[in-house]
């Protein structure tokens, strides 16, 4: 098989997917290790993050070498029924990536516009919403397996995908049927949920108590991975429809750039768990060995305030002291009076 791409090409796409590689293994095994050590995460809401983590932890660990090994041998080399496997498993935790971040918009949507008849998430409806979604990314993925689509290599054939370039009636219809439900109706869903949540609360800026400040805050961390999760698949999803349905002849190598950059999505959630949630942040430094640690300022502050009270003690122990030694003696002059004059 020639090669599609000039020898520079795979050599940059072989280190680029081991960087990919590299840092989305080690940062979500980091935050499930957290999750492991510390029960206190595992709160309703982290239930279904951790669902998130999962299938970013399984595209390091078992998509990631498949895509480098071929791009080190400028092809794909683990045979047909591998690469059918490869794309339908890659094709299902993507799905799987965008269900769940669909599912914490629509929470937060419920939880923050939707105060007075909002359902508490429990740790039971978490893990009925975690079987759902999985549901769902099955039911969208899995139809190439049975004839309708088609799983093949794709990106300088270092990498195998839905056949995008199959313009047959099957292929065709199949396509359509993933990206409205793989795509478009989830970016809906998340749209709606946001742009509610944002009128929801400006409306409440001035009532003080509708809106608190860890909801507002899990709402941004949570619109902020779907940001990094939509940066990441925008340009390979455009890619795939002008190949689907505009008969664009596009390079292998062009054609690469946007199918490696969609897998930087992984890295990006550990990153913003641990930077923006307070509980991932305690149980990152404590990790670390560093939960005594603080901040220098806040530090001096408790020492200025440590020596205050220390005075103050010492003062109060003096004047009791005085007051005290002040009684006994007037209880020695009430005790032996003076003589009277003779």
């Amino acid at each position: 098989m020639e090669n599609l791409m000039p020898p520079a090409g795979y050599v940059a796409a072989s280190v680029i997917l081991f960087l990919i590689g590299f840092i989305g293994f080690f940062a979500n095994l980091t935050v499930i290790v957290l999750m492991c050590r510390d029960n206190q995460l595992w709160t309703p809401l982290n239930y279904i993050l951790f669902n998130l983590i999962m299938s970013d932890f399984s595209v390091s660990l078992l998509g990631n070498p498949f895509t480098l090994a071929s791009s080190m041998y400028r092809r794909w080399i683990f045979g047909h029924t591998m690469c059918v496997a490869y794309g339908f498993f890659m094709a299902l935790l993507g799905i799987t990536s965008i269900s769940t971040l669909t599912a914490l918009a629509l929470e937060r949507y419920l939880i923050i516009s939707r105060p007075l008849n909002r359902r508490v998430l429990t740790r039971k409806s978490a893990v009925h919403v975690v079987i759902g979604v999985w549901a769902y990314s099955i039911t969208l993925t899995a139809p190439p397996l049975v004839g309708w689509g088609e799983y093949g290599p794709e990106a300088a054939n270092i990498s195998c995908s839905i056949s995008w370039e199959d313009r047959s009636t099957v292929s065709t219809s199949y396509i359509i049927f993933l990206f409205i439900f793989g795509f478009f109706v989830p970016l809906f869903v998340i749209c709606y949920s946001y742009i509610n949540i944002i009128f929801t609360m400006r409306e409440n800026m001035a009532v003080k108590g509708r809106v608190t400040k860890a909801e507002s805050r899990v709402a941004g961390m949570v619109f902020i991975m779907i940001f990094a999760f939509f940066i990441a698949w925008t340009p390979y999803a455009i890619l795939a429809l002008m190949i689907a349905f505009m008969k664009t002849d596009i390079s292998p190598a062009i054609a690469t750039i946007p199918a490696i950059f969609a897998k930087t999505s992984i890295c990006y959630n550990p990153i913003i768990y641990v930077g923006l949630n307070s509980q991932f942040k305690k149980s990152w430094k404590i990790l670390l060995g560093c939960q005594h640690c603080s901040n220098p300022s806040a530090e001096a502050a408790a020492l200025s305030h440590r020596h205050t009270c220390l005075s103050y003690y010492g003062n109060s122990v003096e004047q009791t002291q005085h007051f005290k030694t002040t009684r006994l003696t007037l209880l020695e002059v009430k005790a032996f009076p003076a003589e009277t004059a003779i």
